[in-house]
């Protein structure tokens, strides 16, 4: 009589809702990574030196160092997706008496070297990241325009 009183108790499953989204995530950036450092990439580019009046470096899980020497600098865009990108500047002359960078890091990090004749005006908004600028203004004359925004990674503006 006593078991017939007793209820059968059954451990409770759970649902499966699907794997762990931390492998689709590595999968995903080992895909962006090959992508972007494959052969079509401009990866023997990652490193030299520019001439060009603007330019556009992007880094993904990766670096890229770039030095400009252009005698008219005007522009210029510089993007960091868990990755790096350095750029001197310090050889180029402005082409007039204002330039701009636009940055955006994303868990990864840009330093800029600047003339120590520049003026810089940082319009950066950083989130979770920091803006670092250790430069000595110049005379005014030149001024160079940094503006974007940093997402849990850095920006390093030196002369």
């Amino acid at each position: 009589m006593a078991d017939e009183n007793k209820e059968t108790v059954q451990p409770r499953r759970r649902e499966h809702r699907g794997g762990d989204p931390t492998v689709g995530i590595i999968i995903i950036a080992l895909i962006v990574f090959f992508f972007v450092n494959g052969p079509g990439s401009r990866g023997s580019e990652r490193r030299g030196n520019s001439t060009d009046s603007n330019f556009n470096e992007t880094a993904v899980l990766g670096g890229v160092q770039r030095s400009n020497n252009a005698q008219n600098f005007r522009s210029g865009d510089a993007n960091a997706f868990m990755g790096g990108v350095e750029l001197d500047l310090r050889d180029a002359n402005m082409e007039g008496s204002e330039a701009t960078i636009h940055v955006t890091a994303v868990m990864g990090g840009i330093d800029i070297r600047v003339p120590r004749t520049w003026t810089v005006v940082n319009h950066v908004t950083p989130v979770l990241g920091g803006v670092d600028d250790h430069t000595r203004s110049g005379d005014g004359e030149k001024k160079l325009i940094v503006e974007g925004t940093v997402v849990m990674g850095g920006l390093d503006i030196k002369n």
